[in-house]
């Protein structure tokens, strides 16, 4: 799918939109010497409400229910994203002992393997390789101890980026807006005043009335005009009843937009809640594994490398490519069923023909034997 996008004053094509993730790689390349801080994209529906686009589900509606699209781009400032550390160097002390000892090695000795000065290097010497040893037995007891820091710290990146999707799918008011939409829908009213009622306010009626009561006494021209106000009552009749009749048509049009109109609200809202529902119980399934992990890796005792998790980067790389499979199922399975109605149709059609073949040949008996 193409997109418009709108930064400032700054407009984008985006091209062959699919996923969320997509649409905000695009959106930075596009915009990638302008748009220094995050940003958050919205658009503005029918009704001019702000819709935001948050995630891969708000895309695949805006997908469904529109050919073209147009977004908007706004930058926030966002400085909760947390940069990964290293692993530090290893002890400085550790390595001016090991070059310490070289040169007691190399430098220091003479010919005289029982001089004070050798048996002195050789003491220095033991004690130097004692050093090392102990160095590195705790060098690596160091390294280790930054790997559980590091795993640490990429378990809690990702709980909280769990944790904020929780809070995010929760803090929801699509809900609430779709139902304030069905509040503000205005239902059609009919004017349900008699008809009966209606001519019997007509003014002609009651002077109709008046010359029947007065019919012996009437001369040529009041009967004249009696008779053309006959005529005359009768089209006014006729034109009452053509107006109730396109009354009637245009309520019964109104009434089906506004039955169309609700149905789709009502859609949305079941669709909206269900995937909420199915969002939260993903998220909050991932948000007890990884508190799970994340007690593990507090824990000394436990092996690191048994230890299986994904960083904040994995887990969304994890999601997007799930949306994806999900949504490329989901238009698999709207061509099967498009597939199945189509041979259907044709099928119903072939019956039709089939019916109609019989009767016009039991027609054609009947004929034959009259």
């Amino acid at each position: 799918m193409n997109i418009l996008a709108k930064y400032k004053r700054f407009e984008k094509t985006l091209e062959n939109i699919a996923t969320y993730k997509d649409l905000r790689k695009s959106i930075k390349q596009s915009f990638k010497f302008i748009l220094k801080h995050n940003f958050t994209i919205f658009y503005y529906d029918e009704d001019n409400d702000k819709i935001t686009i948050s995630n891969q589900e708000d895309l695949n509606v805006v997908i469904q229910e529109n050919e073209k699209f147009e977004i908007i781009v706004q930058e926030i400032d966002d400085t909760s994203e947390l940069s990964d550390d290293s692993f530090q160097k290893l002890d400085k002390s550790v390595n001016e002992s090991v070059n310490q000892f070289r040169k007691l090695s190399n430098g220091q000795a003479n010919n005289d393997s029982n001089s004070p000065k050798i048996i002195q290097n050789q003491k220095q010497q033991e004690i130097e390789k004692e050093l090392v040893k102990v160095k590195g037995a705790n060098n690596q007891e160091e390294i280790l101890e930054q790997k559980r820091e590091r795993v640490i710290k990429e378990i809690q990146q990702t709980i909280e980026y769990i944790s904020s999707q929780v809070l995010k799918i929760e803090n929801d008011d699509t809900e609430k807006r779709l139902n304030e939409k069905i509040q503000n829908l205005q239902k059609p009213q009919f004017n349900e005043f008699s008809l009966a009622k209606e001519l019997s306010q007509l003014q002609l009626i009651q002077q109709i009335e008046k010359a029947e009561n007065n019919m012996i006494n009437l001369d040529k021209i009041e009967r004249e005009e009696l008779k053309k106000n006959y005529n005359t009552l009768v089209k006014q009749v006729q034109n009452i009843a053509s107006d109730r009749i396109k009354q009637q048509n245009a309520f019964v049009l109104e009434n089906n937009d506004y039955a169309k109109t609700l149905q789709k609200i009502m859609q949305e809202i079941n669709q909206t809640k269900l995937k909420n529902q199915r969002q939260l119980k993903q998220f909050n399934g991932l948000l007890n594994q990884y508190q799970k992990k994340l007690s593990q890796a507090e824990n000394k005792k436990t092996n690191l490398d048994k230890i299986e998790y994904m960083n904040k980067e994995q887990l969304e790389i994890f999601l997007d490519n799930q949306i994806k499979e999900e949504l490329k199922a989901k238009k698999q399975k709207q061509l099967e069923d498009q597939k199945k109605k189509e041979q259907l149709g044709n099928l119903q059609n072939q019956i039709n023909e089939k019916e109609i073949q019989i009767q016009n040949d039991n027609i054609e008996n009947s004929s034959e034997k009259d």
